[in-house]
């Protein structure tokens, strides 16, 4: 009887170590896409990685159709503004985070379509729905999933920092586990999801901070690739992009309460490391005495009538003093130290007077703003190169009042 015993615990320690996995329950993760798709467990067996997904519909009730829709076009506002449709991109991989040169395919999914088929999703509807992946290395207990990038019509779900139980059984010993009911399928292997794994990307990944106090912010970032204008929101002032190696990218960042910032990208392959380009933004706080200067504006040669290049930046500049209608500002305008120096400060005050009058005609009012020119006495450089005084060749602008 004892050595029966022992020989059914024997045998039962080795069926739970050849099925052995890990699970980890609703698993932290730091950053989000959406807030109404969330990750509940990950489970990883020999075979592969399982992240099982929560899918909430958050409208109160259907969208109804107006009363004044000619019946013959019914049908098309209710497929157009109606139920919205899921489905889960097979593109869809997941990555060690800051290389993405370790990443796992996707293999398969339960419980939702994968592209080009939909589901469409009722009003108040909860989906659970499961997506495999290769088994993550032994190891890596932090993981990103990466769907793809957001367009005007379509919201991926990425998941950055994911927490989970994966040690590496070489450094510290596992804990068996026994395996999910759910569990049992051998993984589907096909042509699309192979090829998944040559896909390029590039990562951008960082912080948007408080220029002053190095605080993280809530911000928004905007840039275009491939002709979609792409919108990514923080709040915990993380975040992190996959990039296309070879594009060139101009990203703005917005946050209430602050400049904007804009940085261009080029030569992404040239700069990153590993696959991975650290960059941090520093965004200006809107307060009384803060000076920035206005990237961007351009003037014709000794001249002050403003270039069409300039517009984009002046109407954002717009849009910031209309959300912040009790603000004035002192327009400055300067040059470098080539030339006449009366000629100089007369030029500078010109070209801060046509800024202000840009804004006045775009429905700033007046007498929110000031001007001011100083020609070349107050240079941000003293270098003597084309690029030095460009740097002095400039539109400063200092918030009087909040």
């Amino acid at each position: 009887m004892k050595i029966k015993s022992i020989f059914t615990l024997s045998f039962s320690l080795l069926v739970n170590l050849v099925w052995a996995q890990w699970v980890t329950h609703n698993p932290k993760v730091e950053e989000a896409s959406v807030d109404y798709v969330k990750i509940t467990k990950v489970e990883i067996t020999d075979q592969h990685t399982a992240i099982h997904l929560r899918y909430e519909d958050e409208r109160s009730a259907e969208v109804p159709i107006p009363p004044n829709i000619p019946p013959m076009f019914r049908e098309f506002y209710r497929q157009q503004m109606g139920k919205p449709q899921i489905w889960l991109d097979p593109n869809t991989r997941l990555y060690k985070p800051g290389d993405v040169n370790t990443k796992f395919r996707f293999l398969r999914a339960e419980g939702i379509p994968t592209n080009p088929e939909r589901k469409e999703v009722d009003s108040g509807e909860v989906i659970e729905f499961i997506a495999y992946f290769e088994r993550v290395t032994p190891g890596i207990e932090v993981i990103d999933f990466y769907e793809g990038r957001s367009t005007g019509q379509t919201t991926a779900w990425n998941f950055y920092g994911i927490h989970i139980q994966n040690p590496d059984p070489k450094k510290k010993p596992a804990r068996p586990v026994t395996p999910p009911e759910t569990i049992a399928e051998k993984p589907v292997e096909d042509a699309t999801s192979k090829a998944i794994g040559a896909l390029p990307i590039i990562g951008l990944k960082g912080n948007i901070l408080n220029a002053h106090t190095g605080e993280p912010i809530m911000a928004t970032i905007d840039y275009i690739e491939n002709g979609d204008t792409i919108s990514v929101n923080t709040r915990s002032g993380k975040y992190r992009l996959a990039l296309e190696p070879g594009q060139k990218y101009k990203f703005i960042v917005s946050a209430d309460g602050y400049h904007n910032e804009i940085w261009e990208l080029g030569d992404q392959e040239e700069s990153a490391e590993n696959g991975v380009i650290d960059h941090d933004f520093r965004l200006i706080p809107l307060s009384e005495g803060t000076t920035f200067t206005l990237e961007n504006i351009y003037f014709e040669t000794s001249s002050y009538s403003l270039l069409p290049e300039s517009y984009d930046e002046l109407d954002r500049f717009v849009k910031m003093l209309q959300a912040n209608p009790g603000m004035t500002i002192r327009v400055e305008g300067h040059t470098d130290n080539i030339g006449n120096f009366d000629k100089n400060v007369e030029l500078s005050q010109q070209r801060a007077e046509s800024v202000k009058n840009y804004l006045v005609e775009k429905g700033i009012a007046a007498d929110r703003i000031e001007t001011k020119g100083y020609g070349p006495t107050k240079p941000v450089s003293k270098g003597s190169t084309e690029a030095e005084r460009q740097k002095n060749r400039r539109v400063e602008i200092v918030i009087l009042k909040t």
